[in-house]
């Protein structure tokens, strides 16, 4: 199906490599990181969609490695500010910032500008990249409303996310929960449907 079971996923961050390990969880893939795949580098994300960064980091870490690699871009759209931060929803503060800046930023720009319309999404793309096959994506979307931060699980705006499936925040949910509705459960779930895999 992908040339083997070894699966690299393309990211440094210890959340989404925790999701993924999770939610690939159940194909039977080895599932590693870039740094057991021997992939030292980073991947400049220079793309403009979620799709063209997320291709970006497959592509690469597939060609240094010659292991199958999954690489995902995603981010928070507010509407009322035109779809921001979008795809700079990890990048916008500059890189010193962290996670609980970039919330708290969020939340004052929303207060700021939008406090009656705090509707949000999470959009995800991920991206497969096989050694000689074309790359595969897919795209997953959840629909919730920026609220006081509540909870610690989850990472990013998770806490700030209280998702219309859940009624609750991410960072309240529980792992399953959470992987039962999000964007990036989705969007693997969309890809796996795309090579023939249910799980």
């Amino acid at each position: 199906m992908i040339g083997g079971t070894r699966v690299v996923v393309a990211t440094r961050n210890p959340g989404k490599i925790r999701e993924m390990r999770r939610l690939l969880g159940a194909t039977g893939w080895e599932v590693c990181d870039l740094d057991a795949a021997g992939f030292r580098g980073d991947v400049d994300e220079t793309g403009t969609t979620y799709e063209e960064n997320a291709a970006l980091k497959a592509v690469e870490v597939a060609a240094a490695t010659g292991i199958a690699a999954l690489a995902d871009d995603s981010g928070i759209e507010v509407p009322a500010l035109g779809g921001w931060p979008g795809p700079r929803s990890a990048r916008w503060m500059g890189g010193a910032a962290d996670d609980a800046d970039r919330l708290h930023g969020l939340l004052e720009e929303v207060e700021a500008r939008c406090p009656s319309d705090r509707r949000a999404r999470y959009v995800c793309a991920v991206c497969l990249a096989r050694p000689g096959a074309a790359p595969l994506l897919a795209r997953g979307e959840t629909w919730g409303t920026l609220v006081e931060p509540r909870g610690t699980a989850g990472f990013g705006y998770d806490p700030a996310f209280r998702s219309d499936d859940l009624g609750i925040t991410f960072g309240e949910a529980s792992d399953a929960a959470k992987d039962g509705v999000s964007h990036r459960a989705r969007a693997v779930q969309a890809l796996l449907r795309e090579l023939g895999l249910t799980v």
